[in-house]
């Protein structure tokens, strides 16, 4: 129909027809369009895929991430920007402001950002714990307590705590403190320390082969009771329960320590 519109525009401008006859052809146009049944509009969007992994971003400030079964997916709270890519619930600590100043204060070790507590710039997120968890922690602290889902973190500047954790693990601190207890009993769990202190206590009901590498870090593993063995440059294995599933260790820098 704009095609003809188009034409009938066209010829009274060409000289073709006459005003008159060019406003009489569109008013029969618009009179056949008014009587036409109306197409069924184009859906706008597919449906979108549900989550089976969350991912939380913690920028300069404290976060904590809480397994709860009564959550579908996931749920925030404090400051924070969410989005969906693809199958994953993207959440981020809300940005700081471009102009924001950093100050040290002496008195009381806290950090302030033109007057305001960083102490106070929190973010929870509470999200079903059979989801997979993916976290990043950049010069702010992290806490993640209850999922049972797969969890992949990077401490680039800070520190991290994970409790009650029943899958897999793959880890990597570049420069932090990162502390994890729970359960391993199948998988391939990966722990790479760059530089900091790493500690993983394995809970009863644990299986799996601990093996390490090290550079200039120490790595020590220690299994029912019995004297820390030293791994990475021995290059020895600890197998604790049956191991059924496995968990390396790749320290540069740091310190790693297991216990089972």
């Amino acid at each position: 129909m704009k095609d003809l519109r188009r034409e009938i525009v066209n010829q009274v401008a060409s000289g073709k027809i006459t005003a008159e006859e060019g406003a009489a052809r569109l008013e029969s146009l618009e009179s056949v369009e008014s009587r036409a049944p109306s197409e069924p509009a184009a859906p706008t969007a597919t449906a979108t895929t549900a989550p089976r992994r969350v991912k939380v971003a913690s920028v300069i400030g404290s976060a904590e991430i809480v397994g709860d079964p009564g959550i579908a997916y996931a749920v925030a709270e404090g400051p924070h920007r969410a989005r969906q890519e693809g199958d994953t619930l993207v959440i981020e600590q809300g940005p700081l402001d471009e102009i924001d100043s950093f100050n040290f204060g002496r008195s009381d070790r806290r950090m302030v950002v033109n007057s305001m507590d960083l102490g106070r710039r929190k973010l929870k997120v509470r999200m079903n714990p059979d989801l997979a968890l993916t976290v990043q922690v950049n010069a702010g602290s992290l806490r993640v307590e209850g999922v049972h889902g797969g969890i992949t973190g990077e401490v680039l500047a800070g520190g991290c705590k994970i409790s009650d954790f029943t899958s897999p693990l793959d880890l990597s601190i570049q420069a932090g403190n990162l502390s994890a207890s729970g359960r391993l009993d199948g998988g391939a769990s990966k722990v790479r320390c760059e530089m900091g202190n790493v500690t993983i206590n394995l809970e009863k009901g644990s299986s799996v082969k601990v093996t390490a590498r090290t550079t200039m870090g120490r790595v020590s593993v220690e299994s029912g009771g019995a004297e820390p063995v030293i791994l990475g440059q021995s290059a020895k294995q600890v197998t604790v329960g049956s191991g059924e599933g496995s968990l390396d260790v790749d320290c540069t820098m740091g310190n790693v320590r297991v216990s089972a």
